[in-house]
């Protein structure tokens, strides 16, 4: 029976051993909260890059014209353009009030948007030539966003 029991040079040999094999792994352990914080801001970047990257995307589909052959609606048009034009003011109300976007930077670009507005009619339309009936046409397609058409149909 005495033989079963270890003496202390017997343990401590394997405690040496345990420490050394393991201690890359007990290293780690300690250090894994640095690691899995380097990964989730990594990670976060990522994400934000990624996030930013689609809003670019979806910037740049709705700055496109979609042309067609779509004919003159003057009810629809006028429709599309004004829930544009108020959806854009929503939006930017809403960033102001976020903290994303500084008041005054929204009041400037919105009072133009906020001038136009009254200007939606569908008398307007009916009534438009030029660049204005090409405008509107092209805010008859369902398609097409105001500040495409009014980039690409300027009056």
């Amino acid at each position: 029976m005495p033989s079963l029991i270890a003496s202390p040079t017997v343990l401590r040999q394997p405690s040496r051993f345990w420490s050394r094999r393991f201690a890359p792994v007990l290293l780690l352990l300690a250090l894994s909260p640095a690691v899995f914080a380097a990964d989730d801001t990594t990670a976060a970047s990522s994400a934000r890059d990624r996030a930013v990257a689609d809003a670019d995307q979806i910037a740049q589909q709705l700055l496109q014209v979609r042309e067609g052959e779509t004919e003159l609606n003057c009810a629809k048009a006028v429709e599309n353009a004004r829930y544009g034009v108020e959806t854009m003011l929503e939006v930017g109300e809403k960033n102001v009030r976020g903290g994303y976007l500084p008041a005054e930077q929204f009041n400037a670009s919105a009072a133009p948007l906020r001038a136009l507005l009254p200007q939606l009619t569908v008398a307007d339309c009916e009534a438009a030539d030029g660049n204005k009936r090409a405008f509107y046409q092209c805010l008859s397609s369902d398609y097409n966003h105001v500040l495409a058409c009014g980039k690409a149909h300027p009056y």
